[in-house]
C-alpha cells in the first residue's frame, strides 16, 4: 500500500494455483477499516476464483478446457452471425484451428505418461508465448488442443500457424527430444454452427495426418475430391 496524494493506492494480488493469478487496484480515499473489509470480501472472491478455475481449467496445463471451449465458441459463432463479413479471405475474422500433437502414443509407450505430460505441459507453455492476448487456447483433450484466432485474414493465419508449427518442430523436449504437430484451420463465418466448425477442423486436421504430419492444412483449400475420400487408413495417433 502506498500514499497516492489524498488517495491511496491498494494492490490485492489473488495467486491461484490452476489459472492465472489475479490483482485488483483500487485508488480512492480508503480507511483503514475499509481495507480490512476489501481483504475480507478477497478471501471469499480468491475462493470463487478457485473454484470457477477448478471447473474451467485443465489441472494439467492451466488452459481453459472442452467445457470452456463450448461456451467459448458458441459465443464466437453468435458474434458473426450478427457481423457478417464479405470475405472469408481478405476480412479480419477469426479461425479455428485443431492441433494435434504427431505420434504421442509412441511418445507415452516409449518413455511413459509422465514424460508425455511433460510434454503437453511444455507445449501448452509455448502456445501461450505464441499467440496473441486476444485469441482463445484451449486445451481440447489428450494430446488435441484448440485455438481461436481473431482478427485476422487468410494470409495472416496461415503465417501464424505455419510460424508456430516450425516453432514446435525446433524445440528440443526435455528427455523425449523432438517432436511435430499437425493442424487443421478452418474459417469461422456468419452462417457456421459450432458443430459443424469442429468437423471442418478435424478433416482438415485428418488430411494434414494423412498426408505425412507435421503440416497445417486449410479446409478452404481442400478440394471437394479429396474431402470425399476414405482416409480410413489413416493411422491418427
Amino acid at each position: 500500500m502506498v500514499e497516492y496524494k489524498s488517495e491511496r493506492l491498494v494492490l490485492l494480488h489473488i495467486p491461484n494455483s490452476i489459472g492465472p493469478d489475479r490483482t485488483i487496484l483500487l485508488k480512492a480515499e480508503i480507511s483503514d477499516q475499509l481495507i480490512k473489509l476489501c481483504k475480507c470480501l478477497l478471501a471469499i472472491y480468491a475462493n470463487q476464483v478457485q473454484l470457477h478455475d477448478n471447473k474451467e481449467r485443465d489441472l494439467l496445463t492451466r488452459l481453459p478446457n472442452r467445457q470452456s471451449f463450448d461456451l467459448r465458441l458458441f459465443q464466437v459463432c453468435e458474434y458473426f452471425r450478427e457481423h457478417h463479413l464479405s470475405d472469408a479471405v481478405q476480412d479480419k475474422g477469426s479461425w479455428i484451428a485443431m492441433l494435434d500433437i504427431d505420434h504421442f502414443k509412441a511418445v507415452n509407450d516409449s518413455f511413459g505418461h509422465l514424460y508425455g505430460d511433460e510434454v503437453l505441459l511444455h507445449f501448452s507453455q509455448i502456445m501461450e508465448k505464441n499467440f496473441r492476448y486476444n485469441d482463445f487456447l484451449f486445451r481440447f483433450g489428450g494430446e488435441e488442443f484448440i485455438v481461436i484466432l481473431n482478427l485476422v485474414d487468410m494470409a495472416s493465419a496461415k503465417e501464424v500457424f505455419q510460424r508456430f508449427r516450425e516453432t514446435i518442430a525446433q524445440f528440443k523436449f526435455p528427455t523425449v527430444g523432438r517432436v511435430t504437430v499437425s493442424i487443421g484451420v478452418t474459417h469461422i463465418d456468419s452462417n457456421a454452427l459450432p458443430a459443424s466448425l469442429l468437423d471442418y477442423a478435424d478433416k482438415a486436421l485428418y488430411h494434414a495426418k494423412g498426408a505425412g504430419r507435421n503440416q497445417v492444412v486449410f479446409y478452404e483449400d481442400m478440394d471437394i475430391e479429396v474431402l470425399a475420400e476414405d482416409d480410413s487408413d489413416v493411422e491418427l495417433f
